[in-house]
């Protein structure tokens, strides 16, 4: 059987194979922009009130010293309660540590009539490692 080749094949075959070889090298994306989604995604559970979620995002050290039920109920008592969270800048240092700002929108429902409804917003400093190449809230102690 008498086969005929495109005359474009072998330089196609060979674009293929190069986009594909493309997608698997280290990202170009500087390193804020993961550790900046993994931080809201954090936050997001934080609001939601979802602790076991957002205690996977604290650093393996941590997680090592405190444990899931203690966190959860840490969190459950504070005398806040977040109704929202954007991660407002990241700042970093290295690849492997940046800096990062929340503004946080709370209420403080044990307050006073009329203050226990009221929102407020701060901003809220972060540090955030990159370990084996996973970003890590690392929360001052």
């Amino acid at each position: 059987m008498d086969q005929k080749c495109h005359p474009y094949g072998g330089v196609l075959v060979i674009l293929t194979a190069l986009s594909l070889l493309a997608g698997c090298g280290p990202s170009s994306q500087p390193a804020t922009e993961s550790v900046e989604e993994r931080a809201q995604a954090r936050w997001d559970y934080m609001v939601a009130r979802d602790f076991q979620s957002a205690y996977e995002y604290y650093s393996p050290g941590y997680r090592e010293t405190v444990s899931l039920a203690n966190f959860s109920v840490d969190m459950a008592n504070l005398p806040v309660v977040w109704v929202s969270a954007e991660v407002a800048e990241a700042e970093c240092e290295s690849q492997d540590r940046c800096n990062l700002v929340a503004e946080v929108t709370y209420r403080v429902p044990g307050g006073p009539t009329g203050i226990n409804e009221m929102r407020m917003t701060r901003k809220i400093e972060e540090l955030w490692l990159r370990l084996e190449g996973e970003w890590w809230l690392s929360p001052e102690y």
